[in-house]
């Protein structure tokens, strides 16, 4: 018999303590139902990744467990800071006439403004974070998981 995983209940631990957006509740119940919808069309990826077969049965994956649900929320993390990444790009490029400065000097005062620049790093920074945590829950999975790929019988090596 396998077991359900909730895609509802897994969007909604990444709501909370993955992205920690914040909002209004109803702002929260919208946000966790475009995870989930994620999640669910993104399950293929992890049945690529692994070498699995889960099925997506209502809001439930058919046999997930925590180390699947771990990888699949990794993807979704990666996603989301490449979406903002982009969203960080678009702005760039929609105030190209504004002002952008780094730092102003008066005297002795100073005031500095963190640049563009410095979002996308972060965002490099915390996408390549993530992307090692998956390669290594991946690797990790495929090696202590995953069903063989081919049985060979004793007396066939003779």
């Amino acid at each position: 018999m396998h077991a359900n995983y909730s895609l509802t209940n897994l969007a909604s631990q990444i709501y909370d303590s993955e992205l920690d957006i914040g909002g209004t509740a109803a702002e929260r119940d919208a946000e966790i139902i475009i995870i989930r919808s994620w999640l669910a069309a993104h399950v293929g990826e992890v049945n690529t990744l692994l070498n699995t077969s889960f099925e997506v049965s209502g809001e439930d994956v058919v046999g997930f467990h925590e180390e699947e649900a771990g990888i699949l929320r990794e993807l979704y993390v990666i996603q989301y800071y490449k979406k903002q990444t982009r969203s960080v790009l678009k702005q760039a490029d929609n105030s190209a006439n504004s002002l952008d400065f780094s730092e102003l000097r008066e005297g002795d005062s100073v005031v500095k403004r963190s640049s563009k620049r410095d979002h996308l790093k972060d965002y490099k920074s915390l996408i390549m974070h993530s992307q090692q945590i998956l390669d290594k829950l991946i690797a990790n999975y495929n090696t202590y998981q995953s069903p063989p790929s081919q049985v060979v019988e004793k007396d066939s090596y003779n």
